[in-house]
């Protein structure tokens, strides 16, 4: 029987490197493997008796005291099985570590916040502790850290509203130890929604060579491909939205050379394919908002073209007309309001308020291309009522003259207190230009501000979680070129804490990940249909509603 003072403790080493990390986890009474070789994250399967123990892709059982035989052996390089290292030389300083989990508030629900420690080692220690339930201790031979996923889900039930706290340490060549101060993060006491669903593309402008949806849990490492633009012939896939955070109704909307514009459209469990143009030279649904009552869809025809500069925002677009529309889907009817949609403005983003009593949309005066830089949106409201299908007055939110700045992407949180939206120079297309920031309405006040949580690159794509105390959105902070997927905690007062990035399974991903993340929207659920399905509804031979409307 081992008698140190730890409750879970977890050993890697190279040589055991499966998926990224091969962490055992032990403690006074059984052994525990949470391995990283499972696509559904590292479940722990816990007995008295027997351990399982995944070697380089192969599951093994053993009795327990074998178990605890081979961390001893695996661990001979680790001074001593406690992470208590004693006579430590102190840095008055936290650790510096990737990504940067310190000093904000995550989600009682967070898969583990996996890191690597940027700081010069030969062995390395954390130590994990709140203030209930027995600590987690990790012991690593390299700088990545894998927190083992069965104690973290622990620690954090036990604790929310709790202070997290990280104590980091490291051995030096010569033997000697040092140790940082303590990293502290705080666990909210609200979770936030269960999955989060974006699209996958290369960091190519211009390019629909390879587009795909994902949905990853967030209370582990599963990921699910959902949508991949291979299985129709490479067309263009974007702006995927559901209604009312809910996986079973969603749509999107695909561009093919071979398939045409259709928007895809689930609903009752059923893919539906439809076209929206109504007439010739009308333009295809762009972006899409689900009306709470679920028999609507406002969107967005735009007419994007893009261009290129020769300054720091290279790749731009350039929208020369937009209007909005409403898809009623039991009806297979489209509809075009006058109130939106008018010849003097461009309207574009359509996004519901939360009751489903107003539409929110940006929209700007008609201008010429080569006055581009002059094209500045304004933030709108109109009263609707769905019962008699009628229009109120435009309201006018944020002019984008008079802020000197565009808006684009409003969204309301379902509680109806906020509008978080996005500003930035000119245009419509935040996602291109570094100084798109995130803003925030006051609705009772109506009274907007810059959050203090953007960088100085691209913040933008963003919505709310079910319960309106978690926002997400995509940023280029880090590098300016590739998005990353990014959460913050949202208190009573609308103050947004520090972002925490989408924490993966291996702790050096983003180090070497190529791939760019948009569109996230945070879902409470899985999506049930899969990548086949989706392409076979694309692709297949079968009926394409015609949408009736002018």
């Amino acid at each position: 029987m081992m008698t140190n003072k730890l409750s879970s403790f977890a050993c890697r080493r190279h040589d055991l490197d499966c998926g990224g990390s091969t962490p055992l986890l032990i403690n006074n009474e059984s052994a525990v493997s949470t391995t990283g070789g499972s696509a559904r994250g590292g479940k722990p399967a816990q007995s008295k008796n027997v351990a399982c123990v995944e070697y380089k892709g192969k599951l093994f059982k053993l009795a327990a005291y074998e178990a605890i035989l081979l961390v001893i052996g695996l661990c001979a390089g680790c001074s001593r099985y406690s992470a208590e290292i004693d006579g430590c030389a102190m840095v008055p300083r936290p650790p510096v570590i990737s990504p940067d989990y310190s000093g904000t508030v995550i989600p009682p629900n967070i898969a583990p916040l996996n890191f690597t420690v940027r700081e010069d080692a030969v062995e390395y220690r954390v130590k994990i502790t709140s203030t209930f339930g027995p600590p987690i201790d990790v012991c690593s031979f390299s700088p990545g850290i894998s927190i083992p996923l069965g104690p973290w889900r622990k620690l954090l039930s036990v604790n929310k509203g709790q202070p997290l706290r990280f104590r980091v340490q490291g051995k030096s060549a010569d033997g000697s130890w040092r140790q940082f101060n303590t990293i502290t993060n705080t666990i909210a006491h609200e979770a936030i929604d269960s999955y989060v669903v974006y699209r996958l593309i290369p960091p190519i402008h211009h390019s629909w060579h390879k587009i795909e949806i994902h949905q990853r849990c967030l209370e582990d490492f599963d990921e699910k491909r959902i949508v991949d633009n291979r299985t129709f012939v490479r067309g263009c896939v974007n702006c995927h939205t559901f209604r009312q955070n809910r996986p079973e109704s969603m749509s999107f909307q695909v561009r093919s050379r071979w398939f045409g514009p259709p928007m895809i459209i689930v609903k009752d469990g059923r893919i539906r394919r439809v076209d929206t143009r109504t007439g010739q030279g009308v333009s295809p649904a762009a972006y899409h908002s689900w009306h709470p009552g679920g028999d609507l869809i406002a969107f967005s025809r735009n007419k994007p073209s893009p261009f290129e500069h020769t300054g720091p925002d290279v790749p731009d677009v350039w929208d020369a007309d937009s209007d909005l529309a409403l898809y009623f889907i039991d009806e297979n009817r489209v509809e075009v309001p006058p109130a939106i949609s008018t010849a003097d403005w461009r309207e574009t983003w359509p996004s519901w308020s939360e009751d489903g009593k107003h539409l929110y949309y940006c929209r700007s005066p008609q201008l010429p291309a080569d006055k581009y830089e002059r094209v500045r949106y304004d933030l709108m409201r109109i009263a609707y009522d769905r019962g008699s299908n009628a229009w109120g007055q435009p309201e006018r939110l944020v002019s984008g003259d008079q802020a000197g700045l565009s808006t684009a992407q409003p969204r309301e949180s379902p509680d109806g207190r906020w509008l978080l939206f996005s500003m930035f120079k000119y245009g419509s297309f935040p996602i291109y230009q570094r100084s798109s920031d995130l803003y925030v309405m006051d609705l009772r006040t109506r009274q907007y501000r810059r959050l203090e949580i953007n960088s100085d690159m691209c913040d933008s794509w963003h919505g709310w979680s079910r319960n309106s105390r978690w926002i997400v959105f995509a940023s280029k902070r880090g590098n300016g070129l590739m998005t990353r997927i990014f959460f913050s905690y949202v208190d009573d007062d609308g103050r947004f804490q520090k972002p925490v990035l989408l924490p993966q399974r291996d702790p050096a991903f983003y180090d070497s990940c190529t791939w760019t993340y948009n569109v996230p929207e945070l879902v409470t659920g899985p999506i049930a249909q899969t990548a086949a399905r989706f392409g076979a509804a694309i692709s297949e031979p079968g009926e394409v509603l015609k949408a009736v409307g002018p």
